[in-house]
């Protein structure tokens, strides 16, 4: 059976309709200060029965039809919809927030289910028999009603946090716990309701494989499932490349997952959330892929999911005071039941007044997952078409009402001090030159200079996952070499394993950044530097270089180190070491040279985060290039104006990379000195000689001169008289 073309044309024009509308309400709430979701909630009223329809009732049945297959497919984009914005809601969860707040969370759920689920109950023996789709289904109806109760709607909720950038605030992820619990437990009591009402029994065989199956694939997904995923996404990458064929991935993984739970006869989204969880700690899935994923759901998906859910909304259906005091008294019941109970868990939790009244208002929304739970009922006889409507209704007006009741709650929420600077870093960190950092490559050709560089690098600090990826390139003969001897007339070809064996298994702790190394081998194909430089395509953001003083060529690194610095696609750090140290630089103290250019800044990140993973503390230098007071056309007055004036931009980079060691809380000293060598190179390393520094780390340029790397004078005297190892870091314009 295949769609007439008057059908296909139909669902063009309710897609183009709902999209359309949804998003221009959504703009306009969004103008308004308001949660997009409730523009797209209004857009599906608006367009359906309760208004366009009571207008024009035959234009609205010619684009709606009552039958037909539209209705399905609608339904179907709808519930990609919901699968996506519960795996972006995932790629945005911050699991140690979640973990730390997993007791709160549980009473939270606890309160949130057991109050509405009473009084719903209470409530649905009230309401007039009209309501009940047969006399005998009295008992059945009281269930049901008391389960659509308790029943929050995570897909709504997740909108509000994102609308409102709440999503990784300490109040959207305990949200967010809370009422995954909460909904996870709901569903389960719909089956269970719904079996009784199907065969007047418990399903306990089918109960007992919803609840153990998902718990098992829970704990799939935390153990077997990150580490198959962090495989396969790292393949995908490695042999195809590029930000759509991960995109692609995490996409199809977000429907298996959901695949999943739905074989588990529990919602869909929840396997794609736990997925999603998952990705999260990817290093492989950037902001990039996340931001692409987000845009299509936020604009396209999402839009028609909840514009669909206000489409099935009918208020002429209770245009009748019986009616509209019933559906009164569910709002009321249901909204205050649901605020009640999240309270009191919330309380009973520890949780501070307000925070806890902000927790009531954002779990009280319940959206079209109630539309869902209303649907069931009809489609089993347990609710007419009235009830129906009236849960319906129910549900799209708590969905309004939360996002303001959220928003005057947070407004007289008191904020949390660890909250407030966990919020700082991270904003911090996503503003900074090293949070864009997740994949490395460590290029082997010299293992003592790669031990060298890798044991730098291995001691950067932050809460993240770097992937570094350890590069042997060999030409043929060394490989036939290495593969009749065992390796012995290359000294090159186990640097991965020692790599692997030295920092691979080193565990990340006082905030180091957790890196996993991996070993990649390739040929020289024409040449080695070509070969490392088609391996930086492939979307690595820093390439890790070591460099001797025996090895240096015509430029200052070396002819293959120069070459990878001229034409790589990402930026580079070169570690040049004057000599080899056993694999291990000492890391007590670090000088920063600094003239104050966004350059300079990045290598003090860059070196910050390193002194604040080996505990090492910073010495920040600005050299001013003081020139001769005697010169010609210049007074003694205007001479030292402007060495005053020099003094003071130098104080002023110092003041910068202060601030960064705040950030970082690393200690730093800061100095401004006149020159007094031939060159500014010279001082910067006699400071260095002096204080004792154990590395140099300093920005350069990337300039061709004369076909050849060119670094500036300062950094090219530094390499060749300093006596302590020199980092350098060449970062993208």
């Amino acid at each position: 059976m295949s769609l007439t073309p008057i059908e296909l044309l139909r669902f063009f024009l309710e897609f183009i309709v709902l999209l359309g509308i949804a998003r221009i309400l959504g703009e306009l709430a969004r103008r308004l200060n308001q949660p997009q979701v409730i523009g797209e909630l209004f857009a599906g009223i608006i367009i359906g029965p309760s208004l366009f329809g009571y207008v024009f009732p035959q234009a609205f049945r010619a684009l709606f039809p009552p039958q037909g297959p539209q209705g399905l497919l609608l339904q179907l984009i709808a519930q990609i919809g919901v699968i996506f914005l519960l795996l972006l809601s995932g790629l945005e969860t911050d699991i140690d927030i979640v973990r730390r707040k997993a007791k709160p969370a549980l009473w939270v759920a606890a309160g949130g289910i057991l109050v509405p689920f009473t009084a719903g109950y209470g409530l649905a023996n009230l309401l007039p028999g009209a309501l009940v789709a047969h006399p005998d289904a009295r008992p059945a109806f009281t269930l049901f009603v008391a389960t659509a109760m308790s029943i929050s709607a995570i897909p709504v909720i997740v909108k509000i946090l994102l609308d409102m950038n709440l999503m990784r605030r300490d109040i959207g992820q305990l949200t967010l716990a809370s009422g995954i619990i909460n909904d996870t437990v709901g569903w389960f009591l719909l089956a269970m309701v719904s079996g009784i009402a199907a065969s007047q029994h418990v399903p306990i065989h089918s109960l007992l494989i919803s609840i153990f199956g998902t718990i098992a694939f829970a704990a799939f997904c935390f153990t077997l499932g990150y580490r198959g995923i962090r495989t396969l996404v790292a393949w995908i990458d490695d042999y195809f490349g590029g930000e759509s064929p991960v995109l692609t991935t995490v996409v199809l993984l977000g429907l298996a997952g959901a695949a999943v739970t739905q074989a588990l006869h529990v919602e869909a989204f929840l396997g794609s959330f736990l997925v999603g969880v998952q990705m999260a700690r990817v290093p492989r899935i950037t902001a990039v892929v996340r931001s692409k994923l987000e845009g299509m759901t936020l604009a396209i998906f999402a839009p028609v999911f909840f514009a669909s859910a206000g489409l099935k909304v009918n208020i002429t259906q209770i245009l009748t005071p019986r009616l509209l005091l019933a559906l009164f008294a569910v709002i009321v019941v249901a909204s205050l039941a649901k605020f009640a109970g999240t309270y009191a868990g919330a309380r009973l939790a520890g949780v501070k007044h307000w925070m806890a009244i902000s927790l009531g208002s954002g779990m009280n929304a319940r959206g079209a997952v109630e539309i869902i739970v209303a649907t069931i009922g009809l489609q089993m006889s347990i609710l007419t078409t009235s009830m129906y409507s009236i849960i319906v209704i129910m549900a799209v007006v708590t969905s309004i009402l939360a996002p303001p009741a959220l928003r005057f709650a947070l407004r007289r929420t008191a904020p949390d001090p660890d909250e407030t600077d966990r919020l700082r870093r991270q904003s911090f960190e996503e503003r900074s030159f090293l949070y864009g950092l997740r994949r490395m490559l460590v290029p082997v050709r010299d293992g003592r200079n790669a031990l060298l560089a890798a044991g730098i690098i291995q001691r950067l600090s932050g809460e993240r996952s770097i992937e570094a990826t350890v590069l042997q390139v060999q030409r043929a003969g060394e490989r036939r070499a290495t593969e009749s001897d065992g390796g012995e007339n290359d000294q090159h070809a186990d640097v991965g394993g020692v790599l692997g064996q030295r920092f691979g298994r080193q565990a990340a702790g006082d905030g180091a950044v957790n890196i996993e190394w991996r070993e990649r081998r390739v040929e020289a194909k024409p040449d080695i530097a070509t070969s490392i430089l088609a391996e930086c395509e492939r979307g690595y953001d820093l390439v890790v270089l070591g460099a001797a003083r025996g090895k240096i060529g015509l430029g200052p690194f070396g002819d293959i180190a120069d070459e990878v610095i001229l034409n790589s696609p990402c930026n580079v750090f070169v570690l040049y070491a004057p000599q080899w140290t056993d694999g291990i630089v000492r890391l007590e103290r670090i000088l920063i040279p600094t003239t104050g250019t966004s350059a300079d800044l990045r290598a003090a990140e860059f070196a910050m985060s390193l002194a604040k993973g080996a505990h090492a503390e910073v010495t920040a230098l600005y050299v001013i290039e003081a020139q001769p007071l005697s010169a010609t056309f210049s007074s003694e007055a205007l001479d030292v104006r402007a060495m005053q004036s020099e003094e003071n931009i130098g104080w002023h980079s110092i003041a910068e990379i202060l601030r960064l060691g705040e950030a970082f809380a690393v200690p730093v000293d800061g100095a401004v000195k006149i020159r007094t060598g031939n060159s500014v190179g010279s001082d910067i390393v006699q400071q260095a000689h002096e204080s004792r520094q154990d590395l140099i780390l300093l920005s350069a340029e990337r300039r061709p001169a004369g076909g050849e790397l060119y670094c500036g004078r300062t950094v090219e005297r530094i390499l060749r008289s300093s006596r302590c190892p020199v980092g350098v870091l060449f970062t993208e314009a």
